[in-house]
């Protein structure tokens, strides 16, 4: 990701708390010290700690906005009011599923991609329960209801977390928690394929693995 246009790839993150993202310019070979990105937002709202974030071109103006996570499962967008060279960023609005704020248990990890090929933006969310949750694009960056990514279930609503914890590590096999994304063709088919992260408590240690759920 190129984010401040200057041909060389930067890399974002974001961090826990008070939930700023943060970004490390691309230089020849290196990185360079790290900025927080600027914004329009009360970084005491609690809503926006442990922040993740995914760049893309949200309102097709062609310069990247942020679609972002947080602690609470939400999910937001901050577009970039600036340029593709010089980025400055607003608000962090939510992202709105069936009218409402899409969200999933805790601790969302958005990606923005075309899942199902139709040509507009879909949402896969990663979230604490070691879930991934698939919301379907319209035209307008709104969204159908979640369904598991795994099986095209609907996700089961009024669960306490252990009990949704059970049920996600049935669609899916995958131990531990906390679900974190990224989208890559990984068999070169042609296909986007989905890598799953998690943490999982193995003899008192915590471990991380790395799932691939291959497209077919």
């Amino acid at each position: 990701m190129d984010l401040n246009g200057d041909g060389i790839l930067d890399v974002i993150t974001g961090e826990y708390s008070p939930g700023n993202i943060l970004f490390f310019a691309g230089a020849r070979g290196a990185l360079r010290k790290k900025l927080v990105v600027p914004e329009r937002i009360d970084k005491t709202n609690d809503d926006f700690t442990m922040a993740t974030s995914y760049p893309v071109d949200w309102d097709g103006d062609g310069d990247f906005d942020l679609v972002v996570g947080s602690v609470k499962g939400k999910v937001f967008v901050n577009l970039n009011e600036g340029t593709c060279t010089e980025f400055r960023f607003g608000e962090r609005v939510p992202v709105l599923a069936v009218g409402k704020p899409l969200k999933v248990i805790q601790k969302s990890d958005p990606i923005p991609v075309d899942w199902d090929g139709d040509g507009i933006l879909d949402l896969l969310v990663g979230d604490e329960a070691t879930g991934v949750t698939f919301f379907k694009g319209a035209r307008d960056r709104t969204f159908a209801p979640g369904i598991s990514v795994f099986t095209g279930e609907p996700i089961p609503g009024q669960l306490a977390f252990e009990e949704l914890l059970a049920w996600w590590q049935n669609q899916s096999k995958i131990p531990g928690y906390r679900a974190r994304l990224a989208v890559s063709d990984w068999n070169e088919d042609g296909k986007p394929d989905l890598l799953i992260g998690n943490c999982e408590e193995v003899e008192n240690k915590t471990t991380g693995n790395v799932y691939v759920l291959l497209r077919q």
